[in-house]
């Protein structure tokens, strides 16, 4: 770390205004879109946002240095939105998903994205519902395994394979229906 970063830092931890700002202004786009991710709208992701530098400013005290401080507060923001699905969107959500997972409709035979579809994704991510996209940005983004998602989520880890499998099959769908719609644009359909 450098060490005009180390000072702004050591400000933030004491408090000074202008060092925090010039924290939030460095990093908001950044942990902005962390935030939309998991949001519903720009409203619920920018109170993330809110919630996650106030989070930050709060703590900054505790930063040792031991690891890379874009990655601590990684790791704030992205608790901070599952702290924020708990708290809105948790409440009877995955019910509907045990009727699946007790009919065994689903199969793992579709294949993992690539990294370059990964990025494309997030554009997309919008068009999932929350428990859907919560749980891909868990297992795909964050890379939590299946078992610990159902951990962080409470719930069973058939529940979480269920929406996983969901989003991905909906986000694949998305992906294939752009593609054809940018082959018709650039006319490079057979008719």
């Amino acid at each position: 770390m450098n060490q005009d970063m180390q000072n702004l830092i050591e400000r933030c931890a004491k408090g000074e205004p202008c060092a925090q700002k010039a924290l939030f202004e460095k990093y908001k786009a950044r942990f902005y879109a962390v935030c939309l991710r998991y949001a519903s709208n720009s409203s619920e992701a920018q109170d993330i946002l809110t919630e996650g530098f106030l989070k930050i400013f709060n703590s900054i005290g505790n930063y040792r240095g031991d690891g890379d401080f874009e990655g601590w507060m990684y790791k704030i923001f992205v608790n901070q939105a599952l702290d924020n699905f708990h708290r809105t969107k948790h409440n009877n959500m995955f019910v509907e998903a045990q009727d699946d997972v007790h009919n065994n409709i689903l199969t793992d035979n579709n294949t993992a994205f690539s990294s370059e579809e990964q990025r494309r994704l997030v554009q997309y991510l919008h068009n999932l519902n929350a428990k859907e996209r919560t749980i891909f940005n868990m297992v795909v983004m964050e890379e939590y395994s299946i078992l610990e998602a159902a951990k962080e989520l409470q719930v069973n880890p058939s529940v979480v394979k269920t929406y996983y499998y969901r989003a991905r099959a909906k986000l694949q769908d998305l992906l294939l229906q752009n593609e054809k719609e940018l082959l018709k644009e650039y006319n490079l359909v057979k008719e």
